[in-house]
């Protein structure tokens, strides 16, 4: 097998990316997969875990379950 060398004469497809002013990138989220709580010595930390739009694979991340809350209230329904 060889590798595939991309001509000047193929079509390539490319995807429009919102960037912010400061050339910064918020992807958008998707829905949340999973609920966890993570415990250091003296208190309970929820995690959620987060799926985002476009991303690889169904890649998800986890973020801290009240930043989530504050900055996307609508993937938390009946919290507020």
């Amino acid at each position: 097998m060889r590798k595939f060398i991309l001509g000047p004469f193929q079509p390539m497809g490319l995807e429009t990316i919102d960037l912010k002013l400061d050339l910064t990138f918020q992807p958008k989220q998707e829905w949340i997969v999973d609920r966890n709580s993570k415990s250091s010595r003296n208190k309970e930390i929820p995690i959620v875990k987060v799926i985002w739009k476009g991303s690889p694979d169904g890649e998800a991340t986890k973020e801290l379950e009240s930043e989530m809350q504050e900055s996307h209230p609508h993937l938390f329904p009946g919290k507020f």
